[in-house]
């Protein structure tokens, strides 16, 4: 890590020191409780000092403090909502208040839209995640991401906070549209396993989620060896030699999810 990158994140961390000294959380139970994630996701950031790239965001969703001050420190800290350019969300989805309390996980919002809540492995999170994906009581306690679409959802969700450059291209125009850089999140449905056995719908659905034993993969599939149950994964960065194409063995595999929903 550079100097300037080390610089940044003390900068950041020490500004989320200042917004739970602003409003004066007395522990990490009521922060975490504020931006709707697990106070053991929250002891974690405090306790290696630094702060996660989707934290911006749940700063600005839940506690109306600006991105743009969290990240780069411009200000003013606290947005003013009733200015339309500062409101993003409203653009995106017309009077829905994102995001919304509800007691379920799908939300009709009018105009045949809905929302969804998603549980969302943060950076930080891959290994836990690899450890704790079949206990619910994990899940329930994982932070919440949520995806706005034009029909309701059926089936399980998941979405991932992207690590890495292997997924960008920037030298083809076309694959620049395609590419999902890192920092981004990326909502995914899961492919049950007894589908594994007949070919992924690779024309439908190119990008996937690959929970591997040893970690999380964000990727593109390019062949499904249905015979002997192997996938050859494909990154979109043009550097070969640092991300070539590999296979896996399913029989390695926790989970598959096919990519519906990057956020950019």
């Amino acid at each position: 890590m550079t100097d300037n990158q080390d610089k940044k994140n003390s900068e950041k961390f020490a500004r989320l020191q200042e917004v739970i000294a602003f409003f004066k959380y007395k522990n990490d139970s009521e922060f975490a409780k504020a931006i709707k994630t697990s106070k053991s996701y929250i002891s974690e950031i405090l306790k290696s000092k630094k702060a996660p790239k989707t934290m911006g965001q749940k700063l600005e969703d839940y506690l109306n403090i600006s991105r743009r001050w969290f990240e780069d420190g411009i200000e003013p800290m606290i947005i003013d909502r009733q200015d339309p350019k500062n409101n993003i969300n409203a653009q995106l989805v017309g009077s829905f208040d994102y995001p919304m309390e509800t007691d379920d996980r799908v939300t009709e919002l009018g105009n045949g839209r809905y929302s969804f809540q998603v549980p969302l492995i943060p950076e930080y999170g891959y290994a836990g995640y690899i450890s704790g994906w079949r206990d619910k009581e994990y899940l329930e306690e994982l932070p919440k991401h949520i995806v706005i679409v034009p029909k309701r959802p059926q089936g399980e969700y998941l979405a991932v906070e992207v690590v890495g450059e292997s997924m960008e291209n920037w030298n083809d125009p076309e694959l620049a549209k395609q590419s999902i850089r890192d920092g981004e999140i990326v909502t995914g449905r899961n492919i049950a396993k007894h589908h594994w056995t007949t070919r992924f719908h690779m024309h439908k659905f190119k990008d996937f989620i690959i929970v591997h034993k040893d970690g999380i993969l964000i990727k593109r599939m390019i062949k499904h060896d249905v015979e002997n149950g192997i996938i050859t994964c494909h990154s979109l960065n043009p550097n070969k030699d640092m991300f070539p194409d590999f296979d896996i063995d399913l029989r390695e595999v926790l989970q598959i999810l096919n990519i519906i929903h990057p956020v950019r």
